[in-house]
């Protein structure tokens, strides 16, 4: 496996142990799970591996077919952090495609132990509804937001946009050649239009009374140790 998605794994285990909300969210609950979806290169790197390993090429090309529209962000997040570390007036981007997520089968995740950190974040403390909204911590999406910007740290100068633009944007690479022959070409063209490049880390959008809480998350992360006994922190740094 990749290196980077070693250090993606880390990233994702250390948030499930951290995260210690009581969450509604269970088996065949998919109110949620729509095309609003943001992920990176290496996310999607991720479950290209997965769905090649599956041989489910043509079934992938299939599921892509129910992609609904879809835009280029205006903002990554580590951008918009950037954008408030420089003291300017800047608002979140809504993406606001409420579509049903391509890859929901009889309301469960057909990708479900692959699925990107945008999924894996996104919880409710109650069980939602169609047309409510979802209950969590001021914390928990702070914590959330910071684990964000280190997965888009790591896919820095990659791929990042909605979940189906980058998967299909990714079927540029050599590995992923035998997609093409199942899918439009009007589909992956348009969808490298619409992502932008990950960037870096310019530091977290945290208040101090967070950083008690969401420190030992972020600790966890960096001073986790992968490949040849190198430390998520110089990998993210390049050092070491």
């Amino acid at each position: 496996m990749p290196l980077k998605e070693d250090v993606l794994l880390v990233i994702y285990k250390e948030f499930e142990k951290w995260m210690d909300e009581k969450i509604a969210c269970k088996k065949g609950c998919a109110v949620c799970c729509t095309q609003n979806v943001t992920m990176t290169a290496v996310e999607g790197e991720f479950i290209h591996r997965h769905i090649r390993k599956q041989g489910k090429m043509e079934w992938f090309a299939e599921t892509m077919q129910k992609k609904g529209k879809t835009r280029r962000p205006v903002m990554t997040t580590n951008g918009f952090a950037a954008s408030c570390l420089r003291g300017e007036d800047v608002e979140p981007e809504t993406y606001g495609n409420n579509d049903p997520c391509p890859f929901l089968n009889e309301n469960c995740c057909s990708i479900y132990e692959v699925r990107p950190f945008s999924c894996r974040c996104f919880a409710s403390t109650v069980t939602c509804e169609t047309g409510s909204t979802a209950i969590i911590s001021e914390t928990y999406l702070s914590a959330s937001s910071a684990v964000m910007q280190i997965i888009e740290h790591l896919g820095q100068g990659e791929y990042l946009g909605n979940m189906c633009d980058v998967l299909l944007a990714l079927c540029d690479l050599p590995e992923n050649r035998k997609y093409v022959e199942y899918l439009p070409a009007s589909l992956s063209n348009q969808s490298r239009v619409n992502v932008v490049k990950a960037e870096p880390l310019p530091g977290f959008l945290l208040l101090e009374e967070e950083m008690e809480k969401v420190g030992p998350l972020l600790e966890a992360i960096f001073s986790h140790e992968v490949s040849g006994g190198r430390s998520v922190e110089n990998i993210l740094n390049n050092r070491g």
